[in-house]
This record gives structure tokens, sequence and C-alpha cells, in this order.
């Protein structure tokens, strides 16, 4: 069955029923995976909207990709460039050092964490003593117990205090002493020489200090509780005395007037 055929034309249609039902059909499939891209894609769309936000500090970072700063050795000649490489590259990736506390912890992981040593922890602390630290501890233990005074000190308080300066100065027992002697107020000093016997051994010295500074303090301290009690009960006494004073003055019997000795006049 021909469409659109004319009584008198010889020429076929340009289109027939096949075709246009075949045309319609490839339109509705169009539309229909059109639809099925949309349903996708909202679908999509309300997954995207139902996740919860990232947290700030899950943000991809940006910035350009730079190589860690090499392993500082700690030498002089790689030292500047060390810290040139740190300051470029904490420049380069502000948002990764925001704060003053990750730039510390971060050039401080660059410098020991990767390090090859069984323990880089100890790397850390030898450099904070290098620049810190007592390089010379002996000479200045030398110069300490040269200079050290008991002063207002306890004898126990100064006896630790030398310990400490002797332990580290090298000096033998001879030595020892002699700083240790100097080292004494002048009384504590006095008492400790007229002993009979003086000790040999610094250790005995230090015992027989403690003891009669212990002694000396003690003795100070009754003295003064005595002098307060002594002053209570003179004054005591002496109020007691004014007192009865009065009293004493008031049973004194009153005497009569001494008669004239002779009648001055007569009959």
């Amino acid at each position: 069955m021909m469409v659109g055929g004319g009584t008198s034309g010889t020429s076929e249609p340009s289109w027939t029923l096949e075709v246009a039902f075949a045309q319609i059909q490839q339109l509705l499939r169009a539309v229909n995976s059109l639809q099925q891209t949309i349903a996708q894609q909202e679908q999509t769309i309300a997954q995207l909207q139902n996740q919860p936000p990232p947290p700030p500090g899950s943000q991809s970072a940006c910035g350009p990709k730079m190589a860690t700063p090499p392993l500082f050795d700690r030498s002089m000649a790689t030292c500047e460039a060390f810290i040139n490489a740190c300051r470029l590259y904490i420049s380069a990736k502000p948002h990764e050092f925001m704060i003053l506390q990750t730039k510390i912890t971060w050039a401080y992981w660059t410098q020991y964490l990767e390090s090859t040593e069984q323990d880089p922890i100890e790397l850390l602390y030898a450099d904070i003593y290098k620049a810190f630290g007592d390089l010379n501890k002996q000479a200045t233990a030398i110069q300490e117990i040269m200079m050290i005074k008991q002063g207002t000190k306890t004898g126990k308080e100064h006896v630790q205090s030398f310990k400490q300066c002797y332990m580290q100065s090298g000096y033998g027992e001879i030595a020892g002493i002699h700083e240790f002697k100097r080292s004494l107020n002048s009384p504590l000093l006095d008492k400790i020489m007229v002993v009979p016997e003086l000790p040999v051994m610094l250790e005995k010295w230090y015992d027989l200090a403690v003891w009669l500074d212990r002694q000396w303090r003690q003795a100070v301290a009754e003295k003064k509780i005595f002098a307060g009690q002594s002053r209570k009960g003179d004054s005591g006494s002496n109020t007691g005395t004014k007192t009865n004073q009065p009293a004493q003055q008031q049973r004194q019997p009153v005497r009569s007037p001494v008669p004239p000795a002779g009648n001055t006049w007569q009959n």
C-alpha cells in the first residue's frame, strides 16, 4: 500500500509507513535513554547532597610538588643550604604550615626522624647539649668549688651543695678537705678544729660539720627560749612589788604631834 501516490503519477513516494514507524521507534529509544541518564544523574546528585562535608584538614593539598629538604648532617658546610631548603619548602606550601608549631615539628622531623641512626632522639639531645650545655664540666666545677661559701645555709644544705661541685671537680681527698674547710663559716670551723682527733676522710668531715652545726643551732634556739622566759619572770616580779608598796604605806599608823618640851606660859 502506498501513501501519497497520485492517480496519474508514476514516481515512488519519498517515505513509507514502515520507515516512519522505524524513525519513531528510534526516537522513543533515544528519549528513554535520556530519561535513564537523567535519573542516574539525579541519583548521583542526591547521593552527593546526602554526604557530610569533608573536614577542613582532609581537603586535597594545593601547591607545587617539591622534594623535601635533604637530611641535615649537622656539618657547617650544609647548614645554610638546609635552612634555605626548609624556608623554600615552607613558603611554597603555606596551607600545610599555618601555625608555628607545625613548622617546628616538621623541621625536627626532617632533621632527625629520617635519620638512619638507631635512636634519632639522641641526636636531638646531643645538639641541645652542644648548644646550651656545659662542654667543660670539670673546669666549671673547679671554679664553683673554689668560690662556694656556707653563708646562711645550714650544715646539711652546704654539704649537699659542696658534694655536687666536688664530684665533678676531679679533686682528691686532701684537696677536697682543704676546700671544704675554707667554705665553712668561721664559728663552725672553729668548733671543728678543737676536736681532739680530726677525721682524715672527706665524708667524715661532712658528718662532723653537720653534727656540730645542728648542735650549735639547737643551742641558739634554746638560749632564745630561756631568755624570753627569764624576761617574763622578771617583769612579773617587778609588777608585784610595785602593787604591794601602796598597801604597805596605808597600813602605817598615824603619829600624833609631839608636845612641846615645856609650858611657855606659867601662873
